[in-house]
C-alpha cells in the first residue's frame, strides 16, 4: 500500500522533486498527491515534509527529519565491485564511479555525492555485496515493503 498524502499538506512542494519515482505531483500551496502505482514506499516524502502530512502504508504519519540530520548513502569500498547497479538505478545521479584507493581487481569503486543524496535507499537495496548503506536515522521506521524490494530487484542481479 502507498503512502499517502493528508490535509495537513500546506502545498509547499518539498515533497515532490525528493520522490524517486516522481509519484508526487500538485501545484503549490495545493494538497499534493501520490500516485499509488508509483510509490515504492521508502519514506522519503515524509522525512523532508515539514508538515507532517504523509502517512506511511499503515497509517501512521512520517517523522520529518532535520536536513543536516537527514541519512545520505555512503559506500564502504572494500566491498564494492565497481558493478555500477548503484548507479543505473539512482534517481537523482549522485553516484557515480571513481578510481578505487582500495588495491584489488577492481579498478573503480562507487563514490555518492552527499549534497544530491536523498536517502531513498534504491541504491542500498540493489547492492548485493553490501558495500552501499543508508544510516537508518533515530526516529525512522522501516520503511520498505516487499513491493520496494521487487522495484529494486532486477533479473540481471547476481546472488
Amino acid at each position: 500500500m502507498p503512502h499517502f498524502i493528508f490535509d495537513a499538506c500546506i502545498g509547499c512542494s518539498v515533497c515532490e522533486p525528493v520522490c524517486p519515482t516522481k509519484a508526487i505531483t500538485g501545484e503549490p500551496r495545493d494538497i499534493y498527491m501520490i500516485d499509488p502505482t508509483l510509490c515504492i514506499d521508502c519514506g522519503v516524502c515524509g522525512k523532508y515534509c515539514p508538515a507532517f502530512a504523509i502517512q506511511d502504508d499503515t497509517g501512521d504519519i512520517i517523522k520529518n527529519i532535520k536536513h543536516k540530520e537527514m541519512p545520505k548513502a555512503f559506500v564502504l569500498e572494500e566491498n564494492c565491485t565497481g558493478c555500477i547497479w548503484c548507479v543505473d538505478v539512482c534517481p537523482f545521479d549522485c553516484i557515480r564511479m571513481a578510481p578505487s584507493s582500495v588495491e584489488r581487481d577492481h579498478s573503480a569503486v562507487a563514490v555518492v555525492d552527499q549534497s544530491t543524496c536523498v536517502g531513498c535507499r534504491l541504491c542500498e537495496e540493489i547492492c548485493n555485496k553490501g558495500a552501499i548503506i543508508v544510516p537508518k536515522h533515530e526516529d525512522e521506521s522501516e520503511y520498505m515493503t516487499p513491493f520496494m524490494h521487487e522495484f529494486v530487484t532486477s533479473p540481471l542481479r547476481a546472488y
